[in-house]
């Protein structure tokens, strides 16, 4: 429980210094109430845990690693959204890059082709 207690310290100072964006920090807070919560259970469901042939050392474990598993699972999928959103952005530069391009070049064209204005007398 002071794990969860130091999780939710961290997580609101990371937010409030703009580290952590609200989205992840909410994420994190939930994770904190999940593990104020699972603590006692954990303790309570021991006996169950070693009837089932599991220490509770190594079942808290294998909880962790699932957990670890998630996180990664959701950063990855992040992270697979924002390599999208940069390929997109990407492609839509080249093409404003070679629109302008494109204009720069028919401009100059234009100049060339055109004769000097005579003065008006």
């Amino acid at each position: 429980m002071v794990g969860a207690a130091a999780l939710v310290f961290s997580t609101t100072s990371l937010v409030r210094r703009r580290l952590l964006s609200i989205r992840y920090g909410l994420g994190w807070l939930a994770v904190s109430a999940i593990a104020f919560v699972g603590a006692p259970v954990l303790s309570v469901a021991a006996p169950l845990v070693e009837e089932l042939g599991f220490t509770a050392t190594g079942f808290s474990l294998g909880v962790f690693i699932v957990f670890l598993g998630l996180v990664c699972l959701q950063l990855s999928i992040s992270l697979s959204g924002l390599h999208s959103a940069v390929q997109d952005l990407a492609e839509y530069a080249a093409l404003v890059e070679a629109r302008v391009v494109a204009l720069e070049a028919e401009g100059d064209e234009e100049k060339s082709g055109q004769r000097p204005e005579e003065p008006v007398s």
